[in-house]
């Protein structure tokens, strides 16, 4: 009995400290798009294929027959269907350098959704125009991270400002403020700038945690300039005011403390897998505790090849691989992403593949569904389902029986109804 009343208090307290976020789904319909049939094609529930007839209609599916005219039949000869890929981590898709060609290498590899975990208003904002339509890649931003005086990604500005990369835009470091980053260093803080805020219409927020176990040491150190984030003790405050606003919070961490405080504070993702540049391991107690708060841990592996030349590169992998088998035992939700600015999720993909950690089913609903829906979580994506938005690819062998380079079997893309070239 005595455990059946610790369990309680544990999901009471848990329900308490958490506030409400809207959970309601929408579908995005597309009225230009056309009413199609699609025959013969084997669609996958989730845990299997399974042949049926499927009908698109406003850019929407359904599996039970319309009534308005169709206007186009195509017939998929035994192929697979499954949803779209996404990349829950990235920053590469606010500048316009090379973009057509960067928008297209996401769409040909069939990655449909991406989240932009920082990105400057003033350069996006005349970008818009190539996002969030039916033919073209759709994606959430959280504008500025909020980090502490002098934390991570300040010195990034820096020395993006000293390359000219912000000519036209900002003349200082000091102007970059709520545009590239915010910082908070108190509560005072986090009360009188929480408006401007969200006067960016931000999708989510990002707060920075690095080598919080060391905020103190760190503070006011200049020789970690860049390489600091947040006080730890105001992140459960801070989770409250966004959820409060009915915006998640994704935690950008370091290190295995980082991970401990974003759990306990109540944060909806985790933007890193903890550990991967310090070779340490996460604790099961919190990554049970993530599982039980629901909370989405971000791939982002492929950051260890940057390490490539050190001498501990080896254990570095074994650590990464060693701590996704805890989040994998405690059941905590992962989601494929890169963080690889001149990349996206298919190399994250493939490494996940190589260290033979997860099966086939799990790899296919960690790019799809469980990417889809912490980028989107209130849209009816990343499952095939009815009257969810009629975005799939087709493809032409059985990713359950294998998967390796699935990205190339790919022989039709729809999104929201929409053939793409």
């Amino acid at each position: 009995m005595k455990k059946y009343c610790v369990l309680f208090v544990l999901v009471f307290c848990i329900s308490c400290n958490s506030q409400k976020i809207n959970h309601s789904k929408y579908a995005k319909t597309n009225f230009n798009a056309k009413t199609m049939k699609l025959i013969d094609g084997n669609w996958f529930d989730g845990k299997k294929f399974k042949e049926r007839p499927v009908w698109l209609k406003n850019g929407l599916m359904y599996y039970k027959s319309i009534e308005e005219e169709v206007d186009t039949v195509i017939d998929l000869s035994g192929k697979y269907v499954i949803p779209p890929f996404a990349e829950a981590h990235n920053h590469n898709l606010e500048s316009d350098y090379k973009l057509d060609e960067r928008i297209a290498h996401y769409l040909n590899h069939g990655i449909f959704y991406v989240k932009l975990l920082s990105s400057i208003k003033k350069r996006i904002d005349p970008l818009m125009h190539n996002y969030n339509k039916p033919d073209g890649l759709d994606i959430s931003m959280a504008h500025a991270p909020l980090t502490a005086t002098d934390g991570h990604p300040i010195a990034l500005r820096k020395k993006f400002l000293e390359y000219g990369h912000f000519d036209g835009l900002f003349n200082s470091i000091e102007e970059i403020e709520y545009h590239g980053y915010v910082i908070i260093d108190d509560s005072l803080d986090l009360e009188n700038k929480w408006e401007k805020i969200l006067s960016f219409s931000p999708n989510f927020i990002k707060i920075n945690l690095l080598h919080s176990e060391e905020y103190a040491k760190r503070k006011k150190d200049t020789s970690f300039f860049g390489k600091k984030g947040l006080n730890p003790k105001l992140v459960p405050d801070l989770v409250k005011r966004a959820h409060a606003s009915n915006l998640r919070v994704s935690a950008h961490v370091a290190t295995a403390h980082d991970f401990h405080v974003g759990v306990n504070s109540n944060v909806d993702e985790i933007a890193h897998l903890p550990e991967i540049h310090n070779g340490n391991p996460i604790a099961m107690e919190d990554a049970v505790m993530a599982k039980t708060k629901d909370i989405t841990v971000v791939t982002t592996i492929s950051l260890v090849k940057k390490d490539k030349g050190k001498e501990n590169y080896q254990e570095l992998v074994e650590n990464v691989a060693a701590n996704l088998k805890i989040l994998k035992e405690a059941g905590v939700t992962l989601a494929i992403g890169s963080d690889m600015y001149n990349d996206n999720s298919t190399e994250e993909f493939n490494f996940l593949h190589e260290l033979d950690i997860f099966t086939n089913l799990e790899l296919l609903t960690m790019w799809t569904e469980h990417a889809t829906s912490t980028i989107f979580p209130n849209r009816k994506i990343g499952k095939l389902k009815d009257g969810y938005e009629g975005s799939f690819l087709v493809l032409d062998k059985n990713p359950l029986s294998d998967i390796s380079n699935i990205y190339q079997r790919i022989v039709l893309r729809i999104k929201e109804g929409v053939i793409l070239k």
